[in-house]
C-alpha cells in the first residue's frame, strides 16, 4: 500500500496544480486589463519600438547587429548616435511584453512564448529531479533579451574577475579599464549611493531596491551580521557581505536594455529594427570577409548586405550556434552536422560556464504575525483585489515584489581566503519557497518532476517559508554547445557538465552548510527557523544535512541561475580555445565581431547582466575608434514617458474608462499566445490520464492509503 500511496501522491499534487492554472490564467488576464485601463505608463505605447517591414529595409547597412538583447540593444543605441551610419538590428523574438515590466511575474514568463525554452541534454550526474533529467535554460526571445526576462539583479562581479581577464592576454579588460563603462550605463536611484564614487547617475539603466520587501528579509540580513558579515555595497569597494538586492528597476518596474537603450533611440531614422527575424547564417566570402546576413521573417528568407561589420550579439547559446551554421567552428563537428567548414576555430561552443545553484534549500519558520499581515511572500495576498487596487491606483503593493531574491550575500567557504575579498559562494535570499506558490510557477519554471514536488512540498503547502539558495560563483566545470543539425530552427545541444569537477561539489556543500549556520543565528532562531524536513525522493537514504545528502540534493535539484557564458571566449589568437581577440573580432574573419556574454573567458563572480551591458558599452567605443575616420554625433536623448505622473487626479479620471475598449478582447488572445500551456486541451489530457490510472487501480486501496 505504501508504494501505491507514493504513486498517487504526485498525481494528486499535479492535478491540484493543473486545476489551479485556470484561476491563475484569469488573474493574469485581469491584471493585463488593469494595466490597459489604469496603467498606460506601463504600456507606454507612444515609445514602444516599431517593427520595420521587410519592404522598407535597405539593401545594405553599415552595421548589422544580430540579437536585440542585453548587448545588442546597447550597440544599436550607441552606434546609431552617428547619423552617418545606418544600423540594422535583427531580433528573432517579439517586442517587449507589457507583463514583463512587473517584477513579481518574472518566473511566470519563463516557459512562455518570450522564452526560447532551451533545455540541457539528459544527464545522470545533475538535473536528476527535473523532467527527463533536463534542466530548463530560460533565454529571452524578445527585445531586451534576457534583461526583459531575468530576475533584474544588478551585480558587476568582482574586481579580480576582470584583472584575471587581462592576465590571460586580453589587454584593456582589467577592472581599471572597464569600470568607467559600468558607470556610463548606470543611473543610480538608491539615495545612499548617489554620491558614491563607485556609482553614477544619468545612464540608461536605472538601479533601485525592489519597491516591495517582506519583513523576513530584514531578519535574514540581521542574521548575516550576527554571522560576522557586514551589510555592504556589493558593487562598491568590497564584495564580501550581505545586502539588499540592487536591481535594474525604474519606478518599481523592470528597466530592461530595451527600455533603457532602444526606446530613447526609437526616432532615429538611421536605426531600423526588424522583429521576428531569425538569422540563418552570416555571409562570408572566399577571402574570409563578412559581407552580409541571411535571415528569415514570416517564413521568407532575405539577404541584407553590410558595408562595415556584422556584430553577433545572440547570447552564449546562439552566438556560437550562428557561427557554426556559418561554417566557423570545430571542423570535424561541422562536418558531422552537415556544415561545410569555412575556418577551423575549435573553441566555438566550448568553455561553457554557468552559475549552478542548489535548489530546494528552503526553511520553515514560525510566523510572528497573526493579524493577517504577511511576514513572508503570500500568493493569496499578492493576487488579492486589494493588491491589484494598490497596484492600479497607488503604485505600491506586493505586485512590485521580486520574491526570488530580495537580498543576497557573498560569503567565503573554508576553501577561500577571506582576506582576499574574493568570495566563492553567493546566496539568493528569498522570502518564499516553492511550497508558497502551490506549485503554480516555481515548479514549472524549474522543470521539477511531479514526484519531486509532491515529496518536498505537498506536506508543507503555504506554510511560512524562506530560502537561502547557494550559488557557485566560479565553477571549475566546463561544458559545451554543439549543433543538433544544420537547421537554424533546431535548438543546439547543451551540455553544461555541472559538477564534473569534484571541487565544485565540495564548495557547494560548504555553501549549504553556511546557510544552515545562518539560520542558527539569534535573529532567525527566535522565529524557530528550521530546514524543510522533507527530502528529495532521490536522497532519502542519506541523513538530513549530511555531506552525502547535500551532494545528492545538489545533483538532483540543480538550478541554473541563467548565466551561461564563455562559448566564444576572448583571448590571443595563438590560444586554440579562444574565438575572439581583445577587440572582440573573430579570429581569422574580417568585419565580424561577437559582443555578448559568450566572450567572457571566465565567468564573473555575480549576476551577468550588468557585465554584459558593460561589454557592449566598451565594444561600442572600440567600434567607433576602429572606424574613427567617421565623425559621429551624439543624439539628444529626450525620452521620458508622458505618463510619468499617471497617479495624478487628472490622469486617473482620464483612464477610468478607456474609449479604445474594443482592444480589450484581444488581451485574451495575447495571454493565450504568451502562455500556450494554459489550455483546456492540457487539462483534458491530464483528466484522461488520471481516469485511465484510476481504472487500473482498486479505489478501496486508494482510499485506505
Amino acid at each position: 500500500m505504501a508504494s501505491l500511496g507514493s504513486s498517487i501522491k504526485p498525481i494528486i499534487s499535479s492535478t491540484r496544480i493543473l486545476f489551479g492554472l485556470l484561476p491563475s490564467l484569469g488573474g493574469i488576464i485581469l491584471l493585463r486589463m488593469v494595466i490597459h485601463l489604469y496603467r498606460p505608463d506601463i504600456e507606454d505605447a507612444e515609445h514602444r519600438i516599431q517593427d520595420v517591414p521587410v519592404d522598407q529595409l535597405f539593401e545594405s547597412y553599415d552595421f548589422i547587429i544580430i540579437g536585440g538583447g542585453s548587448a545588442g540593444s546597447v550597440l544599436a543605441n550607441r552606434l546609431s548616435e552617428n547619423p552617418e551610419w545606418n544600423i540594422l538590428l535583427l531580433e528573432a523574438g517579439q517586442n517587449e511584453n507589457v507583463l514583463s515590466e512587473l517584477p513579481i511575474l518574472f518566473p511566470v514568463l519563463q516557459t512562455s512564448s518570450i522564452d526560447w525554452q532551451f533545455v540541457t541534454e539528459p544527464s545522470s550526474d545533475y538535473c536528476l529531479s527535473m523532467v527527463d533529467n533536463r534542466c530548463k535554460w530560460p533565454r529571452g526571445k524578445l527585445l531586451g533579451g534576457s534583461s526583459a526576462l531575468n530576475a533584474m539583479l544588478y551585480i558587476r562581479g568582482n574586481k579580480k574577475d576582470y584583472d584575471n581577464w587581462a592576465d590571460q592576454g586580453n589587454e584593456g579588460w582589467a577592472y581599471k579599464d572597464v569600470f568607467k563603462y559600468f558607470l556610463k550605463a548606470e543611473d543610480m536611484k538608491i539615495p545612499e549611493f548617489k554620491d558614491n564614487p563607485y556609482h553614477s547617475t544619468g545612464g540608461p539603466i536605472s538601479i533601485e531596491y525592489f519597491a516591495y520587501e517582506h519583513p523576513i528579509t530584514k531578519k535574514i540580513l540581521e542574521a548575516g551580521e550576527q554571522l560576522g558579515y557586514n551589510i555592504v555595497d556589493v558593487n562598491g569597494e568590497f564584495q564580501t557581505g550581505f545586502t539588499r538586492s540592487h536591481a535594474t528597476i525604474r519606478d518599481g518596474l523592470r528597466c530592461s536594455t530595451a527600455k533603457g537603450y532602444l526606446r530613447p533611440a526609437r526616432g532615429r531614422a538611421n536605426l531600423h529594427i526588424s522583429l521576428e527575424s531569425l538569422v540563418e547564417k552570416i555571409l562570408i566570402d572566399n577571402h574570409k570577409r563578412t559581407y552580409g546576413v541571411k535571415f528569415t521573417k514570416h517564413g521568407q528568407s532575405y539577404i541584407i548586405n553590410v558595408n562595415k561589420e556584422v556584430i553577433l550579439s545572440a547570447g552564449a547559446i546562439q552566438s556560437p550556434q550562428i557561427l557554426m551554421l556559418s561554417g566557423i567552428g570545430d571542423r570535424a563537428e561541422l562536418y558531422d552536422a552537415g556544415i561545410n567548414p569555412l575556418i577551423h576555430l575549435p573553441g566555438v561552443g566550448k568553455n561553457l560556464q554557468d552559475h549552478i545553484a542548489m535548489g530546494g534549500h528552503s526553511f520553515l519558520f514560525d510566523n510572528p504575525y497573526t493579524n493577517g499581515s504577511d511576514y513572508c511572500f503570500n500568493l493569496n495576498t499578492a493576487a488579492s483585489v486589494g493588491s491589484i487596487i494598490d497596484f492600479a491606483f497607488n503604485n505600491k503593493g506586493p505586485l512590485y515584489s521580486m520574491m526570488e531574491a530580495e537580498a543576497m550575500a557573498f560569503v567565503n567557504t573554508k576553501y577561500q581566503d577571506p582576506t582576499e575579498d574574493y568570495p566563492d559562494i553567493q546566496f539568493f535570499i528569498a522570502p518564499t519557497a516553492d511550497n508558497m506558490d502551490g506549485g503554480l510557477y516555481g515548479k514549472r519554471a524549474n522543470g521539477l518532476t511531479d514526484e519531486t514536488y509532491a515529496e518536498l512540498y505537498e506536506d508543507i503547502l503555504y506554510q511560512s517559508s524562506f530560502s537561502v539558495v547557494p550559488l557557485l560563483l566560479r565553477p571549475k566545470s566546463r561544458g559545451y554547445i554543439k549543433l543538433r543539425d544544420s537547421n537554424p530552427n533546431s535548438p543546439p545541444l547543451i551540455y553544461p557538465n555541472y559538477y564534473s569537477e569534484p571541487e565544485d561539489v565540495a564548495r557547494m556543500i560548504e555553501g549549504a552548510r553556511i546557510a544552515q549556520t545562518l539560520i542558527e543565528q539569534p535573529a532567525l532562531r527566535e522565529l524557530n527557523a528550521r530546514p524543510n524536513p522533507n527530502r528529495n525522493p532521490g536522497c532519502k537514504n542519506y541523513s538530513l544535512m549530511s555531506d552525502e545528502h547535500l551532494e545528492c540534493q545538489a545533483r538532483h535539484h540543480s538550478l541554473t541561475i541563467y548565466h551561461p557564458v564563455g562559448t566564444c571566449a576572448m583571448g590571443p589568437a595563438d590560444n586554440a580555445d579562444t574565438v575572439v581577440d581583445s577587440k572582440l573580432k573573430v579570429h581569422g574573419i574580417k568585419n565580424l565581431r561577437v559582443v555578448d556574454g559568450s566572450i567572457m573567458p571566465t565567468i564573473v563572480s555575480g549576476n551577468t547582466n550588468a557585465p554584459i551591458i558593460m561589454i557592449a558599452e566598451k565594444a561600442s567605443d572600440m567600434i567607433k575608434e576602429d572606424w574613427s575616420e567617421e565623425l559621429y554625433y551624439e543624439f539628444e536623448s529626450n525620452y521620458e514617458s508622458d505618463y510619468k505622473n499617471h497617479d495624478s487626479e487628472e490622469t486617473k479620471n482620464l483612464f477610468v474608462y478607456n474609449e479604445n475598449s474594443e482592444l480589450i478582447p484581444n488581451i485574451y488572445d495575447e495571454i493565450i499566445t504568451l502562455f500556450p500551456y494554459f489550455s483546456l486541451k492540457s487539462i483534458q489530457n491530464h483528466v484522461k490520464s488520471i481516469t485511465d490510472l484510476l481504472g487500473r487501480l482498486n479505489i478501496t486501496d486508494i482510499l485506505i492509503t
